[in-house]
């Protein structure tokens, strides 16, 4: 809906009468400050310029006239006083402008009767909600006024004028908008973005900062904080109103493109890094756990090879909907990469995850997918891994589930299987070969791959790790393209001539990402191609999965 002009009269007028109550109240702190010093000094003015700063972008925004000309003309007296304080005189001719201002106040009061609550305004309760808007601000009109509004086109909204409160009330709320006013007493709105923006489980909340600023340079501090717009009083309601319908439009369009992977319709790999941390928060918070499943579909490649791409895809689409359709409503699925996906269990153990994922693996196998007038039956493998607290990251989840998963597809694929310890040993009896001339690289992954019980040797340039590779015959080579003596495709092309048919994985780290340069290491033999920087646990399950292909 859009509010109409007496919709709009009456809004201005119920936060008018909020403003106004208030204002008598801070009218008689601000006399009683003059009433006790005969001279002000540095900290009393600056507490009066706050005063008439904060009456007079609030007095435009509700149309104020009167009151708005006294704080502009005030706040410009007391900036021109700096560091000196104010004499008697000074006191005297402000102490009777705060007794015109309280006149202004009671007049009010008596001329206007209106209803807080909007309910003549329109029936707002039975409407679908739109969206979730927080506002932090510590002038209660204000509040008032946007409360009421947003309220009656639709939005959920909650107000909060304490902005260390409002920061603990973000994860519960889980709004889509935050309004944010720059000017609050014991966080300001610039702490409050950078702590916000701190937390990637917030990543897709859009901010408005709400300020009586309006420099370039201050519109240009609160983007730069993260801020996605900015709004500065006086604003007309009309305007906040449009410019939160173009946010909650952007928002939706950019959460079916970042929240939906566009193939199989399952949710993003960004958006389960988000849910993932959400739900670590919460264990760590109340100790609720929650469970992993780690899927992959057998013999994928086999099916993209004799039916072609088009039949793989339509395979990880009938997997998705199929699974979308049996899993509780609490359960969500997300495509990991490629044929793998990752469902996540909130309050749910191992145990009971394993019944779940079972009884979808046993249902599935009786599922043709139709391709070409031809019945395919096709299975996967899953690995669950329950949170404990001992994982030293989130994604050592996955890495814990995806051994899982390949343990399940040594038994011979089709099966389930929950992480134990013990598979962390697994490959302890497998040989690595780092080839990096960065020698804090190459230490950093020597000390890694050792610990997790794999056998390692490194090599500097391309000369010693072909010559290595020939004696030792690696199960997988972590292989830098830019070496001191040999190009690293020539390394990797000697590298297979030595080692003839024994089955080493060979994997590029590089920090070249061009697509030319990718194709050709494909076609050298090489399985993957990770580009620098990495996460190191990233890379222990792409080892992990090499050996297992």
């Amino acid at each position: 809906m859009t509010i109409d002009d007496k919709q709009t009269e009456r809004l201005m007028t119920a936060a008018q009468k909020v403003f106004f109550t208030e204002l008598r109240e801070k009218v008689r702190k601000m006399k009683s400050l003059l009433s006790q010093n005969g001279l002000l000094g540095k900290a009393e003015t600056g507490e009066l310029r706050r005063f008439f700063h904060s009456i007079k972008g609030t007095a435009s925004t509700l149309g104020l006239g009167s009151i708005y000309g006294i704080g502009d003309k005030w706040e410009e007296e007391l900036d021109r006083t700096g560091d000196d304080g104010l004499d008697s005189s000074a006191v005297s001719d402000i102490f009777a402008v705060l007794e015109e201002i309280e006149k202004l106040a009671y007049s009010f009061e008596e001329k206007e009767s209106v209803s807080d609550d909007m309910a003549e305004c329109a029936d707002y309760e039975n409407t679908q909600v739109r969206g979730k808007i927080l506002i932090i601000d510590d002038d209660t009109a204000v509040l008032k006024l946007l409360e009421n509004a947003f309220t009656l086109e639709g939005y959920k909204v909650y107000i909060c004028d304490d902005s260390v409160a409002a920061m603990e009330n973000i994860a519960a709320i889980k709004p889509n908008i935050i309004i944010l006013d720059i000017m609050m007493p014991e966080m300001n709105g610039y702490e409050i973005l950078e702590k916000i923006r701190s937390k990637p489980e917030y990543a897709d909340i859009y901010i408005i900062i709400l300020s009586s600023k309006s420099d370039v340079a201050d519109r240009i501090q609160g983007i730069k904080a993260g801020a996605d717009d900015y709004i500065t009083k006086p604003f007309a309601i009309g305007e906040a109103i449009a410019r939160v319908e173009m946010i909650m439009r952007r928002s939706k369009y950019y959460k079916e493109k970042l929240l939906k992977d566009c193939l199989t319709g399952a949710y993003s790999r960004y958006y389960f890094n988000l849910r993932i941390s959400e739900e670590t928060e919460r264990y760590r918070r109340s100790g609720t756990i929650f469970s992993i499943a780690l899927l992959d579909m057998d013999h994928y490649k086999e099916i993209n090879d004799q039916f072609g791409h088009y039949a793989g895809d339509l395979v990880l689409k009938e997997l998705t909907a199929f699974i979308g359709r049996n899993i509780r409503k609490s359960d969500s699925i997300y495509r990991y990469g490629g044929d793998e996906f990752i469902i996540i269990f909130p309050g749910t153990d191992c145990n009971k995850a394993y019944e779940i994922i079972e009884r979808l693996r046993k249902e599935f196998v009786n599922k043709p997918v139709s391709i070409n007038g031809k019945e395919l039956y096709v299975t996967f493998s899953a690995g669950i891994k329950q949170i404990t607290g001992k994982e030293k990251s989130v994604e050592q989840l996955v890495i814990d589930a995806d051994k899982a998963m390949y343990q399940a597809k040594k038994s011979g694929r089709n099966k389930v299987m929950i992480y134990e310890e013990e598979m962390d040993f697994q490959n302890r009896s497998k040989t690595l070969l780092i080839v990096d001339d960065e020698n804090t690289i190459l230490k950093l992954l020597k000390d890694k791959f050792t610990n997790i019980g794999y056998n390692v040797v490194t090599a500097e340039d391309g000369k010693s790790a072909v010559s290595i590779a020939g004696k030792i015959r690696p199960d997988v080579i972590l292989l830098d393209l830019v070496l001191p003596d040999m190009d690293g495709l020539e390394v990797c092309k000697q590298i297979r001539e030595k080692v003839g048919e024994h089955p080493t994985r060979i994997i590029v780290l590089s920090g070249r990402k061009e697509k030319e340069c990718i194709e050709k290491m494909k076609n050298c033999g090489t399985i993957d191609y990770i580009t620098k920087p990495f996460l190191i646990e990233d890379l222990e399950a792409r080892v992990l999965k090499a050996l297992n292909n």
